[in-house]
């Protein structure tokens, strides 16, 4: 019999990868997809398969598959908090390049220079 948490945790990966790969929009990535769609199937196998999380621990020298994973889980989170403020800085100096776009073009044809 199948835990009810390995049932959630394999419908949310599931979930996931339906979800973003079912877009067709420029702006998610092809690497982002791939990516996702590894996290995805690394869900499934960890969770269908939760000593093969403490056998690859040993292998790289960690003493848990849990603590693996937490390890793993803050790079990730890291790595997403850096893009998520890179991205927000980019669209802010799009923004306010375009707003002093939009005041000299106002200022012209307000004084027809």
């Amino acid at each position: 019999m199948i835990p009810v948490v390995q049932i959630v945790v394999i419908g949310a990966a599931l979930f996931l990868v339906a979800n973003v790969l079912g877009r067709q929009t420029y702006a998610a990535r092809a690497w982002k997809k791939i990516a996702l769609s590894f996290l995805a199937g690394a869900m499934v196998i960890a969770v269908l398969f939760p000593d093969l999380t403490n056998q690859i621990a040993h292998f790289v020298g960690v003493g848990r598959g849990a603590d693996l994973l937490l390890y793993g889980l803050t790079i990730a989170f890291i790595t997403y908090a850096l893009n998520d403020y890179l991205r927000g800085q980019r669209d802010r100096d799009a923004l306010y390049r375009l707003a002093r776009r939009v005041a000299i073009l106002e200022a012209n044809k307000r004084y027809d220079i």
